[in-house]
């Protein structure tokens, strides 16, 4: 093992101590408090119904029931359920950052910076990364991306799915992973990468089709019948359309979140999916203009190529929170691997630090929304207009950052051939 390697472990070591740390301080916080959780609050009744013989009727997709089922083994409480929870996150907060460092070395960028990045925003939302699900699907959609990128294709497809069935947002990158293929005229890993997806999210949902068809195909309904979320990007325009009197509106809870009512949030709601769809086919289109670009002025490289997979990657998602009818904080988790990694591409210094910082302001805004409109104001009918302008800031740095990595993916298509630099070669290639 080489000195460099054992930097990396230690360093990697380091990190999780510091998310240990926070884990632990969460946990002691919100029990002084007498604060009970979403982990404790839902997740436990869902594993508890599941160990019982009963399939739960959940949002999630069938996957799900693993992650929410593994921490009920181990303990039948919701103290003990809530300590192997936070561990089992914990397990995956590490997953991510070894994968985190391992791209950044393929790449021939530091893994120490790609790994600060990666624990820096994890920490900023460390409230929403332990007491939400959603950290399980985020890793498992990067998994997915880095077998995607080292031609373990089968697997990249596999695990997309998987993630899939964990929470619906990771199917979003599929016309993204296959278009590659399209533009290789690759018809046999098309077949196979197509097919890996699809006979995996029909054997994860199959045996709970049989089981209760009603019950495995509710979080399908679930999200089409969700009304427009008050943290949305949509909620919070109509919000300020109601300042200047042109509309009247209120909130109600329901779904598991607050929701904007009212005559004009009930009159766009329906149009929010397509809408998603026609920015998320713009976000496909615009990948593969960029890839044929490339093609055409011989720079298609794996350096090239990995700068407008990982945007492409990002922009999907942040179009398809954006552009939604819900837009819930713990989202931001979803994007956090990705922008990590987009920072360890070869693009400018100054994009890196403008998507950096614009990053941080979104969590930042969140975190804000989050203190003022639940910890203040206890959520609901006591949202206040001056929360909302929260909520409105937060969602224009979203629709920034979202238009800043459209430009950076544009501009960034070289003319001159990429070299790697002889110091990130020397010091971060060696593992």
């Amino acid at each position: 093992m080489s000195i460099a390697g054992n930097g990396v472990r230690k360093y990697q070591l380091v990190l999780g101590a510091l998310f240990a740390a926070a884990t632990v301080a969460y946990l002691l916080m919100i029990h002084h408090m007498g604060i009970e959780s979403d982990v404790v609050r839902v997740y436990f009744p869902y594993a508890d119904e599941l160990m019982h013989g009963s399939i739960p009727v959940m949002e999630y997709p069938p996957f799900a029931l693993v992650f929410l089922a593994v921490p009920r083994l181990f303990a039948s409480t919701p103290l003990g359920y809530e300590i192997v929870f936070s561990a089992e996150v914990f397990v995956f907060f590490m997953v991510g950052l070894i994968v985190i460092g391992k791209l950044a070395k393929r790449y021939h960028q530091s893994q120490y910076l790609a790994m600060l990045v990666y624990a820096a925003l994890m920490l900023l939302m460390v409230e929403f990364v332990l007491d939400r699900y959603d950290i399980f699907p985020a890793v498992l959609t990067l998994l997915s991306f880095y077998c995607l990128v080292t031609k373990r294709y089968t697997w990249a497809f596999v695990l997309l799915s998987i993630a899939t069935m964990s929470k619906l947002y990771p199917a979003v990158l599929f016309p993204i992973y296959l278009i590659p293929f399209f533009f290789n005229r690759d018809w046999k890993n098309v077949l196979k990468g197509a097919g890996a997806f699809i006979i995996t999210s029909a054997l994860i949902v199959l045996p709970f089709f049989l089981l209760d068809s009603e019950t495995a195909l509710h979080f399908l309904s679930y999200h089409m019948d969700r009304p427009l979320h008050v943290e949305s990007a949509t909620a919070s325009l109509i919000e300020l359309a109601y300042i200047f009197g042109l509309t009247d509106v209120w909130v109600e809870f329901g779904y598991g979140s607050d929701n904007l009512m009212g005559s004009w949030a009930a009159a766009v709601a329906p149009y929010l999916l397509p809408l998603t769809l026609s920015v998320l086919a713009a976000v496909y289109a615009l990948h593969a203009y960029i890839l044929s670009k490339l093609r055409t002025e011989r720079q298609d490289n794996e350096n090239n190529r990995i700068i407008h997979l990982s945007g492409a990657v990002l922009l999907a998602f942040l179009a398809f929170i954006i552009f939604g009818k819900v837009f819930s904080s713990q989202y931001l988790i979803w994007v956090i691997p990705f922008i990590a990694l987009m920072m360890m591409t070869s693009i400018s210094h100054t994009s890196k630090s403008y998507i950096f910082v614009l990053s941080i302001l979104v969590i930042a805004l969140t975190q804000l929304n989050f203190a003022v409109n639940i910890g203040m104001n206890g959520g609901g009918a006591g949202i206040t207009d001056a929360g909302m302008m929260i909520i409105l800031a937060r969602n224009i740095a979203a629709v920034i950052l979202f238009a800043y990595v459209v430009k950076v993916c544009r501009e960034s298509i070289k003319k001159k051939p990429w070299r790697p630099h002889p110091r990130s070669d020397d010091r971060y290639q060696k593992l």
